[in-house]
């Protein structure tokens, strides 16, 4: 017994001693995994600072294109008013021409130049109407320079229209690309919090381990130490009755502890999962009349006109994909955010399987940078500079970007 008793400290300190180094390493890992998650969400911070100037920056230059387009506007607004003068203006001088040659067997510029007095008169009269024609003539090329000059500089517009469409077009790629690496950082600490809980877990183990090991080895010293002691029969007794109580107090006082443990742990759940709700009631859109694929193209079309804004997802405006992740809620379909994430999303299919509903595609130099939902006919509905309206696949700038057809729902 003896021995039993000497030997007993070197196990338990031995035993100890692994468990408080697995802590300790648990610790360590924990502390590796907090430096790792506050690096990636200051990446995060960076990130985001990052898609807001793009954000920023698109909306200076969907500005700059709303004021181009109201420009374009008005300068062909002239150039049909000067048109319509110069036409007028053509026929006078047709109608004038006419009666200056043969009508009704009279001409009409003999008339002017024999019913003159003199010579002097007729000089006049032979320089007056000269000066008719001459003046009307000088009139017309002046309204066909100001017919040309606005005609150059309506192209000159639309050429800078063309500049600042593909400058919004990058800056929504630029988007697609910030969104990429935004989601697989959350990814990533995702699996660091899943890491860190599982760790946290291992070491309350460890602790819990502990803890049992060093009250069992308590346990045996007073065992031990208790039978190196003679006692009477009734004392012993006594002893081991409030033993008995002890543990029993021990154990309705864990008992006790579980339970209020496993209220809290009930409670905090509750309260994710009523908070849960809340945000998802907070997404949800109006679902109109219909199901499938009525559901979706009507929620599409009801946006017509609304403006666009990089970043975007309704109701007010739009991003390209916003659009198109706003539209195919309705129907019960949830898409990913970008539109490089709904590519890789879909089911890729040629141009002669594609049908009302799926998803068409383009690039404008380096990977997806815009989406639209196709109607039949080579048209689509989309948000894009000019807001939410229908398309051709056919015309120059979009036929040039395009890159495919996808498919995420079967209607």
């Amino acid at each position: 017994m003896a021995a039993v008793i000497s030997l007993s400290p070197v196990f338990t300190t031995n035993a100890f001693a692994d468990v408080n180094t697995d802590i300790q390493q648990k610790d360590a890992k924990l502390n590796d995994l907090k430096s790792k998650k506050a690096d990636l969400q200051a990446d995060l911070s960076s990130l985001v600072t990052k898609l807001e100037s793009a954000q920023a920056k698109s909306k200076e230059l969907q500005a700059s294109f709303n004021k181009s387009a109201e420009q374009l506007k008005k300068l062909n607004a002239d150039i049909a008013a000067i048109n319509a003068r110069i036409k007028e203006r053509e026929g006078v001088l047709k109608e004038r021409a006419r009666s200056m040659q043969v009508n009704s067997n009279s001409n009409v510029y003999l008339d002017v130049v024999l019913s003159a007095d003199n010579f002097g008169d007729l000089v006049d009269r032979v320089s007056a109407v000269n000066t008719i024609v001459d003046s009307d003539k000088a009139i017309l090329d002046e309204q066909q320079k100001d017919e040309d000059a606005l005609k150059s500089k309506s192209a000159s517009v639309k050429k800078e229209q063309e500049k600042q469409q593909k400058a919004i077009a990058s800056y929504e790629e630029q988007q697609n690309k910030i969104e990429a690496q935004k989601a697989e950082k959350e990814a990533v600490v995702a699996q660091l919090a899943a890491q860190q809980a599982t760790t946290q877990q291992e070491k309350s183990t460890l602790i819990a381990q502990r803890d049992r090991e060093a009250a069992a080895a308590a346990a045996r010293a007073a065992a031990a130490k208790e039978a190196t002691t003679v006692q009477p029969l009734a004392a012993t007794e006594t002893k081991t009755e409030s033993s008995s109580n002890s543990s029993s107090n021990e154990s309705s006082s864990t008992a006790s502890s579980s339970n209020d443990s496993s209220s809290k742990s009930e409670s905090t759940t509750t309260k994710k999962a009523s908070s849960n709700t809340s945000n998802s009631t907070n997404n949800t859109i109006a679902t109109p009349t219909g199901s499938g694929y009525d559901a979706m193209i009507s929620t599409a079309y009801a946006q017509l006109g609304k403006p666009y804004s990089l970043g975007a997802t309704g109701p007010g405006s739009f991003d390209c994909s916003g659009f198109t992740s706003y539209s195919f809620r309705a129907a019960g379909i949830s898409l990913p955010r970008t539109s490089g994430a709904q590519y890789a999303a879909s089911t890729k299919i040629s141009s002669s399987q594609a049908k009302p509903g799926d998803l068409v595609f383009f690039s404008y130099g380096s990977g997806i940078a815009h989406v639209g939902i196709y109607i039949g006919g080579g048209k689509m509905i989309n948000a894009q500079n000019d807001g939410v309206k229908i398309d051709s696949l056919s015309s120059g700038f979009w036929a040039q970007s395009l890159v495919g057809f996808g498919r995420v729902a079967n209607f």
